[in-house]
């Protein structure tokens, strides 16, 4: 409805909701921590509660983006976020309808309503080329980066579930425990990808 609404409404206008929207993701970011250390049943630990998961960087780059960052920060959410927070909201790891269930679905489906936006609104769309500067970018300097700082975290850090996979029924669940599950993830997720960007494949060609 949003993006309906908004398609052919004047650029000022756009631009107005694209921030609110900027703001929508920032708040959601800065206080979860929050809420996870302070007003949940079980508080977790500071370790794993830092907005380092590719849902996070996500919101991050797509609020950064709208904005006014680099479009770099659109594409890399676009086939983290769509791919990613979809598949998050398939296979939700909350089942009670409290805080923590709240938060999980404003986040996720934050992230997906504001890359509709920047897409069909603001007139943003990848190109085949972006598939491999983003997986370039998250396998070879982003994984290993998120890595290393679950290592120098320690326990309970987990950030992109390479060390311990997620609660709940996941996909992660058909692959061998980590960090050997990366062998495996790392094709999906460029299938994802390549899923993701398959009707601009489609539209390109007809067009």
């Amino acid at each position: 409805w949003l993006t309906i609404a908004y398609k052919d409404k004047a650029d000022n206008e756009k631009s107005v909701m694209a921030k609110i929207l900027a703001y929508v993701l920032i708040v959601h970011v800065l206080s979860s921590p929050i809420k996870d250390l302070f007003f949940v049943v079980n508080p977790y630990n500071w370790r794993e509660v830092l907005p380092l998961h590719m849902c996070d960087l996500s919101e991050i780059f797509m609020a950064w983006f709208l904005l006014g960052g680099p479009k770099l920060l659109y594409k890399c959410a676009f086939f983290w976020g769509l791919g990613g927070a979809s598949l998050a909201l398939i296979t939700p790891d909350v089942y009670f309808y409290d805080l923590e269930y709240v938060y999980f679905f404003i986040g996720h489906g934050a992230i997906i309503l504001t890359i509709i936006y920047a897409t069909v609104v603001l007139g943003n769309r990848p190109y085949f080329r972006d598939i491999l500067v983003v997986s370039a970018l998250t396998i070879f300097i982003l994984l290993p980066i998120t890595y290393v700082i679950n290592l120098i975290l320690g326990e309970p850090a987990n950030y992109w579930y390479l060390l311990q996979k997620p609660p709940g029924d996941t996909i992660l669940d058909l692959f061998p425990d980590p960090p050997l599950h990366i062998l495996y993830t790392t094709p999906v997720a460029i299938f994802v990808f390549l899923l993701t960007y398959l009707p601009y494949a489609i539209k390109d060609r007809l067009d």
